[in-house]
């Protein structure tokens, strides 16, 4: 059976999606052990979490922008679209005091977009 453009392009998204969250929790792991290790300041976690998602939304937007043959930095935009949003919908769950229109996740968003945007131009 035969699947549609859209349903081959949603089970891509799906698997970029999750290859992202994996790079997103090992690179969490690692700055968590490091700050253990040898007690990082604040500045260095918040640095490297920003990092974590620059790199993470790059990857999901270079892999998600392969199987598109045209506006691959349009697919690269919407894995980093989605990437955050599924950040904004697990930080909502975790935190009852979060809220979207701070600027720290305004600034998250267009990292995320960018990040992706990028991915998806190196695609």
């Amino acid at each position: 059976m035969k699947t549609t453009f859209s349903t081959e392009r949603l089970i891509a998204l799906l698997k970029c999606l999750v290859a992202a969250y994996l790079v997103t929790g090992v690179l969490l792991l690692t700055v968590a052990g490091l700050l253990y290790k040898f007690s990082l300041g604040e500045n260095v976690v918040e640095i490297s979490i920003i990092a974590i998602y620059c790199i993470a939304s790059l990857l999901a937007g270079l892999f998600f922008s392969k199987g598109a043959a045209s506006r691959r930095f349009v697919w690269g935009m919407v894995a980093g679209a989605v990437y955050f949003l599924v950040i904004c919908a697990v930080s909502m769950a975790v935190d009852k005091n979060f809220t979207v229109l701070s600027n720290s996740c305004i600034t998250t968003l267009f990292i995320c977009l960018g990040s992706g945007m990028l991915g998806g131009m190196m695609g």
